[in-house]
């Protein structure tokens, strides 16, 4: 089974995984999920009202998905961590 380190994800040792939220086409949005689809992302939820959709994508087929058609925009995952409790910093 694959890890979790920072914002990539692996599938298998070799393949990391991008978590991405991707705006599509309102338009045409079965179209657009399933085009980003066959560029390699892993969808995992549909926001059908707002046009995006969040999910994995292979690294390597970042440039693939922003190219896809109907995909109007594709952003990382940003990560953050919370300070510890007992740290000064609030």
């Amino acid at each position: 089974m694959g890890h979790v380190t920072g914002d990539a994800r692996t599938v298998s040792d070799e393949t990391p995984r991008v978590r991405v939220v991707v705006a599509l086409d309102p338009d045409r949005f079965d179209e657009a999920v399933g085009a980003a689809r066959r560029a390699g992302m892993i969808v995992e939820s549909e926001q059908r009202g707002i046009g995006t959709a969040v999910g994995t994508v292979p690294e390597g087929a970042l440039a693939a998905l922003s190219a896809a058609d109907g995909v109007e925009e594709v952003e990382r995952e940003r990560g953050y961590e919370l300070p510890d409790p007992e740290s000064p910093v609030q």
